[in-house]
Parts: structure tokens; sequence; C-alpha cells
């Protein structure tokens, strides 16, 4: 009975830091409903009509362009039933003029060799997960196309990738039709005749079934108590397709968190022309137990993998915008922080090369502690970031936490092995630092010396900062009363930035209110 009573004691204690620290991400779910029954022929004349009027400069009217798309997604069915029945004639369609060969070509899809899945937008329904719908209706059919993880573009998730692709059907020869595929993210209008159609796109469908895959990369309660269980999980992967003219925003969720977290603001995002056509969207997931300098160096790590990444495909814009919610917000700041002797120092009295560690220790220690900005990172968007730690940290539910969470197991190796070895080499700062059992929880806190020495430096002059602040209460709230709960604004502000905006009637999930999303959208849309 003594031993049930104190696990619901412990229980009981950590429930509200919980609730505190929840992530504001909801499950994204969606139903797929692919009606593959018995179609009609594709009415050749009729579309082509459509087609040639198009050609001609003139707009169809809304029934003619209703029966056009639909021919359009018609085609695509039936390709996609030949493939499952009779791949020899896989691109032999019934029409009303007889069967044809449609020929299947791209404008602008990269790496369509690599897609093995296509699914019209029409067909999913996405049933939680986003308050609103961001889609264009216009001319062709919205598709949402799968691409597979390869070792040539690993910077997907090993799900694979869902993003859309917009299908048109070129009629200028009708007896040899032709399915176009364009990228609605890179190409908005068709231009024909003399004029700029919109292109019909549904980009929350294809967020809603790609969120719906990577969601389960991080559960996270278990990634914050549990790193080695997620810790190949760990990385920078592309939410939308691959475009080496367009600039990178790369988004990183805070502790108790993960990549869905940013799915409505993501969302939105698409909603956005000049958005969607500017950036090419990223997002870095991890367990978010580890101490903040590590996962620090694993963000670093990251980027500079995906900027060689790029640089590969001939990418001819590599500037970066970061946008971090909470703890990510930090680690975002780092990227843009420089660090050497003056903090190694801090912690040890003699060089790194001369610490009694194995090689693959002092490479850690030096990853942790010895870095340089990220030259590419020009922008930093911070999201109830808490620059000064969180008194949710020091509550007694928060302790109990991180004496749960089981940390990187070569940092607590490297720690067990410095005190043995090296404890001679240590300042008091370093004796604390490699005793004490740190968590990003723990660093999280208004005490943590560590964290303090290590973020609170000015920021830097070359990289632009802006600041969105969540308030529980209304505009009258006192500026030393404003908290959204997790982070006050004492703690979120910092000087020299851009801009800060405080959004009112926001818990800690600021990033994801209509306030919030508004004000990111304000800052990407910069130049």
């Amino acid at each position: 009975m003594r031993k049930t009573g104190l696990r619901l004691g412990r229980i009981s204690a950590i429930l509200p830091t919980i609730l505190f620290l929840s992530s504001c991400s909801l499950n994204v779910k969606v139903r797929e409903n692919w009606r593959d029954s018995l179609r009609e022929p594709i009415p050749l004349g009729e579309v082509s009509q459509t087609w040639l009027q198009m050609r001609s400069g003139s707009r169809p009217d809304e029934s003619s362009l209703r029966a056009y798309n639909a021919a359009v997604e018609g085609s695509v069915v039936q390709i996609a039933k030949n493939w499952t029945k009779d791949k020899d004639h896989l691109s032999s369609i019934p029409t009303t003029s007889g069967s044809l060969n449609f020929r299947v070509d791209t404008a602008n899809v990269t790496d369509l060799h690599l897609v093995d899945e296509v699914v019209p937008a029409d067909f999913v329904k996405v049933r939680q997960g986003f308050k609103s719908e961001s889609r264009v209706d216009g001319v062709g059919t919205s598709l949402l196309v799968k691409q597979r993880w390869t070792e040539s573009d690993p910077m997907i998730p090993s799900t694979g990738l869902w993003y859309p692709v917009t299908a048109i059907l070129n009629l200028d020869r009708p007896e040899s039709p032709v399915i176009e595929l364009i990228d609605p993210t890179k190409q908005s209008v068709l231009s024909v005749g003399g004029q700029a159609l919109p292109l019909s796109a549904n980009y929350t469908a294809a967020l809603g079934r790609d969120f719906q895959d990577r969601q389960h990369q991080f559960a996270e309660l278990p990634a914050l108590l549990k790193f080695e269980k997620f810790a190949d999980r760990t990385g920078l992967y592309r939410v939308s397709s691959f475009d080496p003219a367009k600039r990178v925003c790369i988004f990183v969720h805070g502790i108790y968190s993960s990549p869905s977290t940013f799915d409505e603001t993501i969302n939105r995002l698409f909603s956005v022309p000049e958005i969607r056509e500017r950036y090419e969207i990223w997002t870095f997931g991890y367990p978010t137990g580890a101490p903040i300098p590590y996962m620090a160096s694993e963000l670093r790590d990251a980027i500079y993998e995906m900027i060689e990444f790029r640089r590969r495909r001939g990418a001819s814009e590599q500037n970066i915008t970061l946008v971090g919610h909470s703890m990510g917000g930090l680690l975002s700041k780092t990227m843009t922080m420089s660090s050497g002797d003056e903090n190694w120092n801090k912690l040890f009295t003699v060089p790194i090369d001369e610490l009694k560690v194995s090689e693959s220790e002092r490479e850690i220690l030096r990853r942790m502690i010895y870095f340089e900005p990220v030259p590419n990172v020009d922008k930093v968007i911070f999201c109830a970031t808490p620059h000064h730690g969180s008194k949710v940290a020091e509550n007694p539910g928060a302790k109990l936490i991180g004496d749960l969470i089981e940390g990187p197991t070569q940092l607590v190796k490297l720690s067990a092995n410095i005190i043995t070895t090296s404890a001679y080499a240590l300042t008091p700062l370093g004796f604390e630092f490699a005793k004490e059992r740190m968590t990003s929880v723990d660093q999280l806190g208004n005490k943590a010396r560590t964290t303090a020495e290590f973020l609170h430096q000015p920021l830097n002059l070359s990289v632009d900062y802006y600041s969105i602040i969540g308030n529980r209460g209304g505009p009258n709230t006192p500026q030393d009363k404003i908290t959204d709960g997790v982070v006050s604004y004492t703690s979120a502000h910092i000087l020299g930035v851009e801009s800060e905006i405080v959004i009112n009637k926001s818990a800690h999930g600021v990033h994801r209110t209509e306030g919030g999303i508004e004000e990111i959208i304000r800052i990407l849309k910069l130049p």
C-alpha cells in the first residue's frame, strides 16, 4: 500500500506541471476516401472545347470549368486503377473518342521519380488538427503526392513526404492528351491565352496527410523522459517540396512538444502566396529532456547538413529564418551566438586538449562549448521564449519530472568520467555542471547558473530578432503581471529585438493563436 501511495503522490504532483508544459499541439486525423468506382469515359470533346476556350484567352464558366477539372481527376483515378489492375496499359484511358494513351509530364515537380503515391485532394478529409483550410479553387485538380525516403534525399521523414501537386489536362492535341503536373508552391497560376488563371491547390489536405504520418515521430511525454528511445528520430526534415531558389524557414518546438505543434501555423502560412512561393519549410524534431547545450549542438549540426544537402542540389538561396517556440527559441538563439575559451574557462582550468577524456568525449564537449554563429541565419522569431527561465521549472512537480528524465547516455558517462579522472581540472561552476544531473527542465529554472552563463549574451547585431509574447490576461494587465502561464513577460522580454508584440488572451501556445500567426506572417513577408 505504501508504494502505491507514493506513486499516486508523485503523479499528483507531476500532473499540474504536465498541464503547464502542454505542447499546445493537436493530433492530426485524416480520412482517405478513395472513390475508385467505375467512372464514365472522359468526355474528351467537351473538355477539349473548354481547353481551347482558355487557350483563346476566355475564362470558362463555372460549369465548364467544373467538368474540365472532373475530367482531370478522372484521368488520374483511371491511371491509379490501371496501376493496380493492368500496369501494361497504365496510361490507356477510356474517353468518348475511344481509348487513348495519356502522357504524363511535369513542369516543375522535383524528384517526380521518387513519388510512389498519388491521391486526389478531394478524396482526403481532414477531421481534426486544423482550424482553417488553405486551398485555392481554380484550374485543374489538386493532388497529394508522396515522395519516399531515399539515401539520395534523406532529409525527409522515414514515413515519406506528402506535398501538393496540381494536375491539368493539356489538350493542344486532343488525340494525344497530356496530364501536366505543376507544383503550386512554385507556380500558382496557369499562364494560357494571355491570361493568368489560378491553379487549384489544397494545402491543408497535403499538410494533414503529412502530419498524420510524422506526428508519431515524437510522443511528447515519452520523448521528454526517455532520450535514447527517440534519439535516432532527431532531425531536420522538410515539410514542403525541395526548391533550390527558395530561402529556408525552420520551426523548432519546445519542451514536452513535437513538430506537430506548428501544424496550424504552417497551414496558415501556405494560405499566403508570398510566403509559400518564397520559403521552403522545415521542422526540427528532438527528444526534449536533454540539456540545452547538447540539443543546440544537434540542431547546429543538422542545419549545416541541410545547407550542404541544398548546396549539392544547386541551391542559390541559403538564408535561413528560425521560428522557435518556448525552449525552441533558446535553441534558435544559440544558432546566432559564439562560444569559446571564455566559456570553457568558466568550467575547466586546463585546455580542452589536455582534459583526460577519450577523443569521442572530447568531441562532445567541443560541439557543446566551442561554436560560431551559423552565418546563414539572418532572422529569428521568438515565440513565448523563456530567455530568463520559467518559475514553472522551479515547482515540485517539475523537479519530480526532472528526476524521471533519462538524458543522453553518453553525457551521463562523460560526466561520471570527468568527476572520476579530471576533477582537478574543474572550476566550482564546472564541478556543479558535471556532478548535477542537468536536464532541459533543470536548465529552464530561473536560478540555473549554467543556462545563465551560456545564454544570457548580447544578441548578434547581424541578425534580426523578433519577439511574440503571450498574455493570459487582457490589454490592461500590468507589465510585471503579464504571463502566458508558463513564461512571464519579464522572462520573454529582451533588448535588441526589431519588434515585440504581446498577444492578449493567449496561453503558452502563442504561435498557434490568430494574433501570433498573423505576426509570424508579417515578419516572414519582410525583405
